[in-house]
Protein backbone atom coordinates (compact mmCIF):
# COMPACT_ATOMS: atom_id res chain seq x y z
CA UNK A 1 0.00 0.00 0.00
CA UNK A 2 1.24 3.63 -0.63
CA UNK A 3 -0.27 7.32 -0.38
CA UNK A 4 -1.34 7.03 -4.29
CA UNK A 5 -3.16 3.81 -3.56
CA UNK A 6 -4.38 2.81 0.01
CA UNK A 7 -6.36 -0.33 -1.13
CA UNK A 8 -4.81 -3.51 -0.45
CA UNK A 9 -6.45 -4.97 -3.46
CA UNK A 10 -8.78 -4.71 -6.62
CA UNK A 11 -11.93 -5.29 -4.71
CA UNK A 12 -11.20 -5.39 -1.19
CA UNK A 13 -13.36 -3.44 0.78
CA UNK A 14 -13.50 -1.70 3.76
CA UNK A 15 -14.12 -3.46 7.47
CA UNK A 16 -17.87 -2.64 8.71
CA UNK A 17 -16.59 -3.62 12.04
CA UNK A 18 -14.94 -0.31 12.34
CA UNK A 19 -16.71 2.89 13.21
CA UNK A 20 -16.16 5.34 10.34
CA UNK A 21 -16.63 2.49 8.11
CA UNK A 22 -19.95 1.36 9.72
CA UNK A 23 -20.86 4.72 10.03
CA UNK A 24 -20.50 5.39 6.09
CA UNK A 25 -21.97 2.57 5.13
CA UNK A 26 -25.11 3.67 6.57
CA UNK A 27 -25.24 7.33 5.98
CA UNK A 28 -23.72 7.61 2.90
CA UNK A 29 -26.00 9.88 -0.01
CA UNK A 30 -28.04 6.92 -1.68
CA UNK A 31 -31.09 5.66 -1.54
CA UNK A 32 -28.73 2.05 -0.70
CA UNK A 33 -27.60 3.34 2.13
CA UNK A 34 -30.89 4.32 3.40
CA UNK A 35 -32.52 0.77 2.43
CA UNK A 36 -29.62 -1.24 3.83
CA UNK A 37 -30.03 1.13 7.35
CA UNK A 38 -33.95 0.72 7.01
CA UNK A 39 -33.79 -2.61 6.70
CA UNK A 40 -31.38 -3.47 9.21
CA UNK A 41 -32.97 -1.80 12.02
CA UNK A 42 -36.39 -3.89 10.50
CA UNK A 43 -34.33 -7.21 11.46
CA UNK A 44 -32.83 -5.96 14.87
CA UNK A 45 -36.50 -5.00 15.77
CA UNK A 46 -37.86 -7.75 14.31
CA UNK A 47 -40.62 -5.74 12.70
CA UNK A 48 -40.69 -3.64 9.21
CA UNK A 49 -40.42 -0.35 9.17
CA UNK A 50 -41.42 1.56 6.54
CA UNK A 51 -38.56 4.84 6.72
CA UNK A 52 -36.31 5.96 8.77
CA UNK A 53 -34.63 9.18 9.03
CA UNK A 54 -31.32 10.14 10.86
CA UNK A 55 -30.61 12.86 13.63
CA UNK A 56 -27.84 14.87 14.87
CA UNK A 57 -25.53 12.35 16.39
CA UNK A 58 -24.50 14.68 19.34
CA UNK A 59 -27.09 15.18 21.78
CA UNK A 60 -26.96 18.41 23.75
CA UNK A 61 -26.38 18.66 27.61
CA UNK A 62 -27.92 20.68 30.10
CA UNK A 63 -24.51 21.58 31.90
CA UNK A 64 -21.36 21.45 31.02
CA UNK A 65 -20.61 19.09 33.91
CA UNK A 66 -22.55 16.71 32.13
CA UNK A 67 -21.42 13.97 30.27
CA UNK A 68 -21.63 14.22 27.07
CA UNK A 69 -23.64 11.54 24.05
CA UNK A 70 -21.81 10.97 20.98
CA UNK A 71 -23.08 8.25 18.99
CA UNK A 72 -22.43 6.50 15.60
CA UNK A 73 -25.77 7.05 13.89
CA UNK A 74 -29.06 8.81 15.87
CA UNK A 75 -32.04 7.73 13.83
CA UNK A 76 -36.01 7.92 14.48
CA UNK A 77 -38.83 6.52 12.75
CA UNK A 78 -41.33 9.03 10.53
CA UNK A 79 -44.08 8.56 12.58
CA UNK A 80 -41.77 9.35 15.72
CA UNK A 81 -42.97 5.78 17.13
CA UNK A 82 -39.06 5.26 17.68
CA UNK A 83 -36.26 7.37 18.21
CA UNK A 84 -32.57 4.75 18.02
CA UNK A 85 -29.11 4.95 18.49
CA UNK A 86 -27.33 2.82 16.16
CA UNK A 87 -23.95 2.06 16.75
CA UNK A 88 -20.74 -0.47 16.35
CA UNK A 89 -18.64 -0.91 19.15
CA UNK A 90 -15.07 -2.33 19.52
CA UNK A 91 -14.37 -3.35 22.76
CA UNK A 92 -16.04 -2.73 26.27
CA UNK A 93 -14.16 0.79 28.07
CA UNK A 94 -13.59 -0.47 31.22
CA UNK A 95 -15.99 -3.07 31.38
CA UNK A 96 -18.45 -0.14 31.88
CA UNK A 97 -20.29 -0.83 28.60
CA UNK A 98 -23.71 -1.62 30.48
CA UNK A 99 -23.47 1.49 32.06
CA UNK A 100 -22.54 3.39 28.73
CA UNK A 101 -25.57 1.85 27.06
CA UNK A 102 -28.18 2.61 30.33
CA UNK A 103 -26.78 6.10 30.04
CA UNK A 104 -26.89 6.83 26.31
CA UNK A 105 -30.92 5.44 25.93
CA UNK A 106 -32.02 6.88 28.86
CA UNK A 107 -30.33 10.67 27.80
CA UNK A 108 -31.45 9.45 24.17
CA UNK A 109 -35.53 9.32 25.73
CA UNK A 110 -34.94 12.36 27.51
CA UNK A 111 -33.97 14.59 24.49
CA UNK A 112 -36.57 13.50 22.07
CA UNK A 113 -39.66 13.94 24.66
CA UNK A 114 -40.06 17.96 24.59
CA UNK A 115 -41.80 19.91 27.56
CA UNK A 116 -45.89 19.33 26.88
CA UNK A 117 -45.51 16.07 25.05
CA UNK A 118 -48.79 13.69 26.25
CA UNK A 119 -47.39 10.89 27.97
CA UNK A 120 -49.20 8.23 25.56
CA UNK A 121 -46.86 9.73 22.77
CA UNK A 122 -43.46 8.86 24.74
CA UNK A 123 -41.30 7.47 21.97
CA UNK A 124 -39.63 4.17 22.49
CA UNK A 125 -35.77 4.88 22.68
CA UNK A 126 -33.37 2.11 21.77
CA UNK A 127 -29.87 1.41 21.56
CA UNK A 128 -28.60 -0.89 18.93
CA UNK A 129 -25.01 -2.16 19.56
CA UNK A 130 -23.51 -3.96 17.25
CA UNK A 131 -20.22 -5.95 19.19
CA UNK A 132 -16.98 -6.87 18.40
CA UNK A 133 -16.40 -8.18 21.87
CA UNK A 134 -18.53 -11.03 23.64
CA UNK A 135 -20.57 -9.18 26.12
CA UNK A 136 -21.90 -11.73 28.20
CA UNK A 137 -20.09 -15.35 28.68
CA UNK A 138 -23.02 -16.91 30.17
CA UNK A 139 -25.33 -16.11 27.81
CA UNK A 140 -25.45 -18.89 24.53
CA UNK A 141 -26.94 -15.95 22.17
CA UNK A 142 -25.32 -13.66 20.41
CA UNK A 143 -28.63 -11.70 20.23
CA UNK A 144 -29.76 -10.19 23.12
CA UNK A 145 -32.26 -7.65 24.25
CA UNK A 146 -32.69 -5.69 27.23
CA UNK A 147 -35.51 -3.69 29.01
CA UNK A 148 -37.06 -3.26 32.34
CA UNK A 149 -38.56 -6.03 33.71
CA UNK A 150 -39.59 -7.75 37.27
CA UNK A 151 -37.86 -10.46 39.68
CA UNK A 152 -40.42 -12.58 37.90
CA UNK A 153 -39.11 -11.88 34.12
CA UNK A 154 -41.94 -10.31 33.09
CA UNK A 155 -41.60 -6.71 31.66
CA UNK A 156 -42.87 -3.08 32.04
CA UNK A 157 -46.04 -2.91 29.89
CA UNK A 158 -44.53 -0.20 28.01
CA UNK A 159 -41.06 -0.79 28.02
CA UNK A 160 -39.92 2.71 26.76
CA UNK A 161 -36.34 1.76 27.18
CA UNK A 162 -34.53 -1.04 25.01
CA UNK A 163 -31.15 -2.21 24.79
CA UNK A 164 -30.35 -4.76 22.14
CA UNK A 165 -26.60 -5.94 21.13
CA UNK A 166 -25.60 -8.11 18.31
CA UNK A 167 -22.30 -9.95 19.89
CA UNK A 168 -20.69 -10.66 16.85
CA UNK A 169 -17.86 -12.93 17.91
CA UNK A 170 -20.39 -15.65 18.90
CA UNK A 171 -21.51 -15.66 15.45
CA UNK A 172 -18.21 -16.85 14.23
CA UNK A 173 -19.25 -20.53 14.92
CA UNK A 174 -22.11 -20.61 13.45
CA UNK A 175 -22.36 -22.87 10.13
CA UNK A 176 -21.97 -20.76 7.18
CA UNK A 177 -24.55 -22.86 5.22
CA UNK A 178 -26.91 -23.64 4.52
CA UNK A 179 -28.43 -19.96 3.98
CA UNK A 180 -31.88 -20.59 4.17
CA UNK A 181 -31.89 -22.34 7.73
CA UNK A 182 -30.01 -18.70 8.82
CA UNK A 183 -32.11 -15.53 10.55
CA UNK A 184 -31.82 -12.33 9.11
CA UNK A 185 -30.12 -11.63 12.30
CA UNK A 186 -27.41 -14.22 11.55
CA UNK A 187 -27.10 -13.10 8.03
CA UNK A 188 -26.46 -9.49 9.24
CA UNK A 189 -24.01 -10.77 11.44
CA UNK A 190 -22.18 -12.50 9.09
CA UNK A 191 -21.96 -10.12 7.05
CA UNK A 192 -20.04 -7.69 9.82
CA UNK A 193 -17.49 -10.62 9.80
CA UNK A 194 -16.56 -11.66 6.60
CA UNK A 195 -17.25 -8.39 4.36
CA UNK A 196 -13.59 -7.34 4.37
CA UNK A 197 -12.28 -11.28 4.16
CA UNK A 198 -11.02 -11.72 0.59
CA UNK A 199 -11.51 -15.82 1.28
CA UNK A 200 -15.46 -15.05 1.70
CA UNK A 201 -16.31 -12.88 -1.28
CA UNK A 202 -18.39 -15.66 -2.66
CA UNK A 203 -20.50 -16.50 0.68
CA UNK A 204 -20.80 -12.44 1.04
CA UNK A 205 -22.28 -12.47 -2.46
CA UNK A 206 -24.52 -14.80 -1.25
CA UNK A 207 -25.50 -13.52 1.28
CA UNK A 208 -26.40 -10.54 -0.44
CA UNK A 209 -28.71 -12.74 -2.90
CA UNK A 210 -30.96 -14.11 0.17
CA UNK A 211 -31.28 -11.10 2.13
CA UNK A 212 -32.33 -7.61 0.64
CA UNK A 213 -30.93 -5.24 2.98
CA UNK A 214 -27.33 -6.64 2.57
CA UNK A 215 -27.49 -6.56 -0.87
CA UNK A 216 -28.24 -2.84 -0.68
CA UNK A 217 -25.23 -2.55 2.07
CA UNK A 218 -22.73 -4.26 0.06
CA UNK A 219 -23.45 -2.14 -2.84
CA UNK A 220 -22.51 0.67 -0.76
CA UNK A 221 -19.49 -1.03 0.90
CA UNK A 222 -18.14 -1.80 -2.77
CA UNK A 223 -18.51 2.15 -3.46
CA UNK A 224 -16.91 4.03 -0.49
CA UNK A 225 -13.83 1.61 -1.05
CA UNK A 226 -13.65 2.83 -3.91
CA UNK A 227 -12.04 5.58 -2.28
CA UNK A 228 -8.85 6.29 -1.37
CA UNK A 229 -9.93 8.94 1.25
CA UNK A 230 -12.66 6.21 2.82
CA UNK A 231 -9.06 4.08 3.48
CA UNK A 232 -7.02 6.50 4.81
CA UNK A 233 -9.83 7.51 7.40
CA UNK A 234 -10.10 3.80 7.77
CA UNK A 235 -6.15 3.59 8.36
CA UNK A 236 -5.84 6.51 10.54
CA UNK A 237 -8.56 5.52 13.09
CA UNK A 238 -6.98 1.77 13.45
CA UNK A 239 -3.44 3.84 14.09
CA UNK A 240 -5.50 5.77 16.41
CA UNK A 241 -6.92 2.93 18.66
CA UNK A 242 -3.81 1.02 18.82
CA UNK A 243 -2.05 4.34 20.06
CA UNK A 244 -4.72 4.41 22.71
CA UNK A 245 -4.11 0.91 23.68
CA UNK A 246 -0.74 0.98 23.94
CA UNK A 247 -0.73 4.09 26.04
CA UNK A 248 -3.27 2.72 28.42
CA UNK A 249 -1.44 -0.37 28.39
CA UNK A 250 1.37 1.68 29.73
CA UNK A 251 -0.59 4.11 31.80
CA UNK A 252 -1.83 1.36 34.19
CA UNK A 253 2.05 -0.13 34.30
CA UNK A 254 3.06 3.50 35.21
CA UNK A 255 0.06 3.92 37.94
CA UNK A 256 0.53 0.43 39.54
CA UNK A 257 4.76 0.94 39.85
CA UNK A 258 4.14 4.46 41.60
CA UNK A 259 1.16 2.21 44.06
CA UNK A 260 3.96 -0.24 45.15
CA UNK A 261 6.66 2.30 45.56
CA UNK A 262 4.34 3.67 47.66
CA UNK A 263 3.06 0.47 49.39
CA UNK A 264 -0.45 1.15 49.99
CA UNK A 265 -3.79 1.24 48.12
CA UNK A 266 -4.20 4.28 48.45
CA UNK A 267 -1.26 5.04 46.34
CA UNK A 268 -1.96 2.36 43.64
CA UNK A 269 -4.80 3.89 42.90
CA UNK A 270 -3.33 7.47 42.80
CA UNK A 271 -0.71 6.26 40.47
CA UNK A 272 -3.59 4.66 37.97
CA UNK A 273 -5.52 7.73 37.67
CA UNK A 274 -1.98 10.10 37.85
CA UNK A 275 -1.15 7.89 34.88
CA UNK A 276 -4.38 7.44 33.13
CA UNK A 277 -4.78 11.16 33.10
CA UNK A 278 -1.56 11.24 31.82
CA UNK A 279 -2.23 9.04 28.71
CA UNK A 280 -5.40 10.49 27.91
CA UNK A 281 -3.86 13.99 27.33
CA UNK A 282 -1.10 11.87 25.02
CA UNK A 283 -3.97 9.75 23.67
CA UNK A 284 -5.95 13.30 22.49
CA UNK A 285 -2.27 14.51 20.86
CA UNK A 286 -1.81 11.86 19.17
CA UNK A 287 -6.00 11.55 17.90
CA UNK A 288 -5.33 15.25 16.88
CA UNK A 289 -2.33 14.87 14.65
CA UNK A 290 -3.44 12.01 12.99
CA UNK A 291 -6.45 15.04 11.66
CA UNK A 292 -9.41 13.23 13.85
CA UNK A 293 -12.37 15.15 14.90
CA UNK A 294 -13.04 16.52 18.10
CA UNK A 295 -16.21 14.08 17.52
CA UNK A 296 -14.53 11.36 17.17
CA UNK A 297 -12.13 11.96 19.86
CA UNK A 298 -14.70 12.59 22.41
CA UNK A 299 -16.25 9.66 21.61
CA UNK A 300 -12.80 7.24 22.14
CA UNK A 301 -11.71 9.09 25.31
CA UNK A 302 -15.32 9.82 27.24
CA UNK A 303 -14.61 14.04 27.30
CA UNK A 304 -16.77 16.68 26.13
CA UNK A 305 -15.14 18.32 23.26
CA UNK A 306 -15.28 21.81 24.52
CA UNK A 307 -12.50 19.44 27.07
CA UNK A 308 -10.99 18.21 23.64
CA UNK A 309 -10.30 22.00 21.94
CA UNK A 310 -9.38 23.55 25.27
CA UNK A 311 -6.02 21.49 24.91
Amino acid sequence: MNEENLRPYPGALLNPKLDPVFKSMFTHNSDEAHHALTEFLSAMLNQQISDVSIDQNELPIDSEKDKQSIFDLTCKTDSGKKVMNVEMQGHNDLNSFDNRSEYHVAHLLNHFVKKGTSWKNVPEAVMISVLNFVYDEDVKDGFLVYKMRLNDGTGLKSARLKIIYLELPKFEKLPDMPLKKLTAIEKWAKFFLYANRKEKTEYVKMLAETEEGIMYAQRVLDSISQSDAEWRRERDYIDAVNTEITIRMEAKEAGMEEGRQEGLQEGLQKGLQKGIQQATVSIIYNMKAQGLSSELIASCTGLSIEEINAL
